[in-house]
């Protein structure tokens, strides 16, 4: 997929980033397409290459029809499987990679279950569950016009669902 500049997708760690340029660069004799994300929040850039934007799990953020209708599916939360800590993690890095609307919420709704249920989270565990909170937030804020208060209720009802 091609990303103009002032283009704004979602990055699944950074949540929705500004493409600023696209440059062609050579790295080691390879020409190749880099695209210069500014997250939201900061004044960093990041520099990612084109080849690996999908790979990332960066897409353009969803049509308000798509948000509606993640936010009111209602999902089942997969029952708690035999994984190591390793395991879970990976897992849900690949589900947030993966570009699919509906990861992070479902990511989300997973780590709402186990915190109803009484799971602690590790350190690593909970910098995730923030980080995809927090981007999520900026998404549903971004594609439906709303302050990130309504966002955050929002999400919250979609999350008990």
């Amino acid at each position: 997929m091609v990303y103009e500049t002032g283009t704004v997708v979602y990055e699944p760690f950074l949540g929705c980033c500004t493409v600023v340029a696209s440059t062609q660069e050579t790295i080691l004799g390879v020409e190749q397409m880099f695209y210069q994300l500014q997250p939201a929040q900061g004044s960093a850039v990041v520099k990612v290459p084109a080849r690996q934007m999908a790979a990332r799990g960066i897409r353009p953020l969803m049509t308000i029809d798509q948000m509606e209708l993640v936010l009111q599916r209602e999902s089942e939360v997969p029952a708690p499987a035999q994984e190591t800590y390793a395991q879970r993690l990976r897992r849900w890095t690949e589900q947030l990679r993966s570009g699919q609307h509906q990861g992070a919420l479902g990511m989300l709704r997973e780590f709402h279950s186990l915190l109803s249920g009484g799971a602690r989270l590790s350190p690593k565990e909970s910098e995730m569950h923030e980080t995809v909170q927090r981007t999520t937030l900026q998404e549903i804020a971004a594609v439906m016009q709303i302050s990130p208060g309504k966002a955050s209720a929002r999400l919250n009802e979609a999350l008990k669902k």
